[in-house]
């Protein structure tokens, strides 16, 4: 979307399709350790921004995939996240994660509820166990009257960031993830959801190429294309060459 220019801002949607190669080896990816049935995927609640464990692996396995998929789009160093925007995505209701629905959690929630009988321990808040994250989807409203021309209906959405663990690819969850973000925006009552893919010009990049037809096959569209570096000049010293973003649609309804 033109106009942003922070590091940590929505560009691109990154994940391993089912049954592909993975993005840097030369075999196929090995069969999943999990079933679909096995995770959970709901948005984030807003104390869970206060669960440093939890953003921080968060975080972590976003700037994994995006150094692993976006190998020589950026320089070497650019984190495509930080531990603070997610937060911030969470406390706005706006990162939906998926868990293994059973999972043991290395992190913990915050939570009101107590298992004590003293009013003074029920009015603190207290720490409970969480699943622990597997990944994340970054789902949003556009602003009413535009999209990312600036020319749309105000019925849009967007997701980005869509990001999965190692463990936890080619079993399906991606899919599911991308159908929850479009289940969100129909029940904001929007007709349409995009996103972007960053592309370099000067050389073909296989995994992107892929992940562009692992979204044709879900429904997407190619609408537009823009230069990277005019929407965003603070970011564009941080790669490695030339690059442009392709926006995709689809209808919701």
């Amino acid at each position: 979307m033109a106009g942003r220019e922070n590091a940590g801002d929505v560009i691109a949607s990154t994940t391993v399709p089912a049954s592909t190669l993975t993005p840097g080896g030369g075999g196929i990816a090995p069969a999943p350790a999990y079933s679909i049935e096995d995770y959970k995927i709901e948005i984030a609640p807003a104390a869970a921004a206060d669960d440093a464990p939890f953003v921080d692996r968060l975080a972590r396995i976003v700037n994994e995939v995006y150094v692993e998929t976006e190998v020589g789009i950026w320089r070497d160093g650019y984190q495509r996240t930080s531990a603070a925007e997610v937060a911030e995505l969470i406390r706005a209701g706006e990162l939906a994660v998926a868990y293994l629905a059973n999972g043991n959690g290395n992190s913990s929630s915050i939570s009101n509820k107590s298992d004590t009988n003293n009013d003074e321990d029920n009015n603190t808040l207290r720490i409970q166990p969480q699943p622990q994250p597997v990944g994340c989807v970054c789902i949003k409203r556009l602003p009413c009257g535009g999209d990312s021309d600036g020319g749309g209906s105000g019925k849009m959405g967007e997701f980005g960031m869509l990001s999965l663990d190692g463990m936890h690819r080619g079993g399906g969850l991606g899919r599911a993830m991308v159908r929850f973000a479009e289940d969100r925006c129909r029940g904001w009552g929007l007709t349409t959801v995009e996103l972007e893919l960053l592309f370099p010009t000067a050389f073909e990049h296989a995994f992107k190429a892929r992940l562009s037809r692992w979204y044709a096959r879900m429904g997407y569209e190619e609408v537009c294309l823009r230069p990277f570096a005019n929407d965003f000049p603070r970011l564009a010293p941080l790669l490695a060459g030339p690059c442009e973003y392709r926006i995709f649609e689809k209808r919701l309804v």
